[in-house]
């Protein structure tokens, strides 16, 4: 070979070195610029699994709280549909009566409220779940022994005796609610009249005078006997459950002189609710009970029965009988003070301290059921 040419291949393979070792130092650059690269890789990828693990414990979670989701979705379906027969029967009434009401111009709010009371009674009785009481009646008795009920019995007849007064003159004072009970008993076709705590039979003994069969029931035995004595209908026995006991529309009133305020509210919106199912259309409820609006009531006399639990002010009972359906309702202050008209005439005493002080003792209420219902 010429010595030119072997110099020739000797320049050319020196500049091919050269650029060998050129590309390697830039690749040996670009491997070390990679290395933090494929180490953030590497960390991502440990992250990433970590995260694939958490999402696939929250999906696992999540399918447990679905399933539980659903449970509870069926049980809510299921509950539904056993009264969902109970909400079709209210819109058809609903839709029916309506019709009644607006030929007879009765308020659409004494329908509603009626229809209400009437659909909280059909869930009472609808089939209830495990561990639901058995009944609606609500309980307001304590467990005790016959010596001492014996005992209580003997103490409340002898406190009536001495603070109510004599038989004659409750009698007389009772006398003001015949006309309302005489028309109810006429307009809903001369059917009985119940009488809820009905003590002594004062109450009976006038309905009777008139006319108007009724019965009573009271817990307390000495009572009882001496009504039986001065031969009333009266039954020894729980009144809340003698009242679930009745049939619908079987009776013309529903009385209960001085009882509610001896019960639990719970007890007393049991009682109203349940006679708008058990009287009549165009029976009355009556309600009598101590009106502590009056100062002197309210401090004094209605803590003199240690049996009473707590008022039963007029605003509460009004709301309580419109709520059941009950319409028209009435109250009415009854009794005054015997000094009353002595305080009133007085002109250097102001009218409305009278009222507070010697006004209306008593507190009536009254409701009808709608000839409709």
């Amino acid at each position: 070979m010429k010595p030119l040419k072997r110099l020739e291949r000797y320049l050319s393979a020196i500049f091919t070195l050269g650029r060998v070792k050129g590309l390697a130092k830039d690749a040996h650059r670009g491997v070390q610029q990679l290395h933090p690269r494929v180490d953030h890789l590497e960390n991502r990828a440990v992250q990433i699994e970590h995260d694939l693990t958490a999402m696939q414990r929250s999906l696992d979670a999540r399918q447990s709280h679905l399933e539980d989701a659903d449970g509870r979705m069926h049980r809510l379906f299921e509950w539904t549909r056993r009264h969902e027969n109970l909400a079709e029967d209210l819109v058809a009434d609903y839709r029916r009566e309506s019709t009644i009401l607006k030929r007879s111009g009765q308020s659409d709010n004494a329908l509603l409220a009626r229809m209400f009371s009437d659909l909280s009674r059909r869930l009472d009785a609808a089939p209830k779940g495990q561990g639901a009481p058995k009944s609606a009646t609500p309980k307001t008795t304590l467990p005790s022994t016959e010596g001492f009920d014996l005992f209580k019995d003997s103490f409340y007849h002898r406190l009536e005796n001495q603070f109510r007064g004599a038989p004659e003159e409750i009698a007389r004072r009772l006398r003001v609610y015949l006309p309302d009970v005489e028309a109810a008993w006429l307009r809903s076709g001369k059917l009985p009249a119940m009488d809820i705590g009905c003590g002594r039979g004062e109450w009976l003994g006038l309905l009777k005078s008139h006319g108007i069969a009724g019965f009573g029931i009271d817990t307390n035995a000495a009572q009882i006997e001496e009504a039986k004595e001065a031969g009333l209908d009266v039954r020894l026995g729980d009144a809340l459950q003698a009242l679930a006991d009745q049939e619908d529309n079987s009776l013309s009133v529903i009385t209960a002189h001085h009882l509610i305020e001896h019960l639990p509210f719970d007890a007393v919106a049991w009682i109203t609710r349940e006679a708008g199912r058990v009287l009549a259309p165009g029976g009355l409820l009556l309600f009598e009970t101590p009106n502590t609006r009056n100062v002197l009531v309210g401090a004094t006399t209605f803590h003199t029965d240690p049996t009473h639990l707590k008022p039963m002010p007029e605003q509460v009972m009004g709301v309580l009988f419109e709520t059941a359906g009950f319409d028209p309702v009435d109250i009415r202050g009854l009794n005054p003070h015997e000094r009353f008209n002595e305080f009133l005439g007085k002109p250097d005493f102001n009218d409305e301290l009278a009222f507070l002080m010697f006004g209306p003792q008593d507190l009536a209420i009254l409701g009808t059921k709608p000839k409709d219902a």
